[in-house]
């Protein structure tokens, strides 16, 4: 397809958001295969796709290392400290008030809308979990409580499934950590949660070229998403404009907090059209996010932006082999009894 200027600001402003965990919202069969390796790859819109996330990544990398960030500006420097002081507490309240609100609304759903149970005591842990989050002291308990979770919903959807929620590891081992913090101070657990939580989001950008099927199903549904543009192009370029934002959050300065803003936009913006399954399902992404940007990077991963073009390069081939291995591997070899 022609790919006008106006397409291409579209899908950069408006693609990601909306679509960052599509098993919320449509009927998902594990059993069905990705789409294969090699058709996607010889697809030409693939290609160009490709090239022009390389060059808007090279671009604002560039741009990153030139323009200043927060960070860098002297009057800012007290307020950005007081912000970083600010982010255990985020992360304690905002994961207390998610898991109070699964225990008085959803209390069969856990950590997601797509993972449920009919197990009753399933509140109880949500509980235990609410009312420990809330002090540092006892957030310990509330991060074994959320492992627990996890691992009990690997359990019943299998580990490849829960590949995409790894931020819910991240949080854990961030509240986990507070209980041996003093107030309002935090050391490598928050580049963990920054890492789980950039994780979750190119994962979800992968998912996006493995099951293409899913997205056929939503966008049925709510034709107007695609704004008149191919579906099959629109959702593979909805994948790209994901990895890309969630690289810059990992990677970048200046490019991080852009492409934090855009992100908590974009999945806040889903509430309007996705309703109450899209705010519970995105409470726990939302949360890290706000207190990721809290504590901005000082400087960036990759000195310079050539570095950084490779590394985003590497990790995308990295991700895309590790998703197709893991489907065969995790999914079908450890949990048949899901192929009955």
């Amino acid at each position: 397809m022609k790919m006008s200027p106006r397409y291409l600001f579209m899908l950069f402003a408006f693609s990601s958001g909306a679509f960052a965990h599509v098993k919320w919202f449509v009927q998902f069969d594990t059993t069905k295969e990705p789409e294969s390796m090699i058709a996607l790859l010889s697809e030409p819109q693939t290609g160009v796709l490709l090239l022009l996330s390389v060059a808007a990544i090279f671009v604002t990398s560039w741009l990153d290392r030139r323009w200043p960030s927060p960070v860098d500006v002297p009057r800012w420097q007290n307020r950005l400290t007081a912000l970083e002081r600010l982010a255990p507490s985020i992360m304690r309240y905002g994961t207390g008030l998610f898991f109070l609100t699964l225990t008085l609304l959803f209390p069969y759903i856990m950590l997601t809308p797509e993972l449920v149970t009919d197990n009753p005591a399933l509140r109880y842990v949500h509980f235990l979990i609410a009312l420990t989050a809330f002090h540092r002291r006892t957030s310990i308990v509330a991060g074994l409580g959320i492992l627990f979770l996890y691992s009990y919903a690997v359990q019943l959807y299998g580990t490849f499934h829960m590949l995409d929620y790894l931020v819910f590891v991240g949080t854990a081992v961030y509240l986990i950590m507070q209980n041996f913090r003093q107030p309002g101070q935090q050391g490598g657990e928050i580049e963990l949660l920054r890492l789980t939580l950039c994780y979750s989001f190119l994962w979800g950008a992968i998912e996006k070229f493995m099951q293409p099927a899913l997205f056929d199903q939503l966008l049925t549904g709510h034709p107007y998403l695609t704004m008149g543009i191919d579906r099959e192009f629109f959702v593979r370029a909805a994948g790209f404009v994901e990895f890309c934002l969630a690289w810059h959050i990992l990677t970048g300065r200046l490019a991080g907090y852009i492409s934090l803003g855009a992100l908590a936009v974009l999945v806040l913006a889903a509430i309007i059209p996705f309703g109450t399954v899209d705010f519970i399902g995105h409470f726990l992404f939302v949360v890290p996010l706000i207190a990721v940007a809290c504590t901005p990077r000082r400087q960036p991963v990759f000195a310079i932006p050539l570095t950084n073009t490779l590394g985003f390069l590497a990790t995308l081939v990295l991700l895309f082999a590790f998703a197709y291995i893991s489907y065969y591997i995790l999914h079908y070899s450890l949990h048949p009894h899901l192929f009955h």
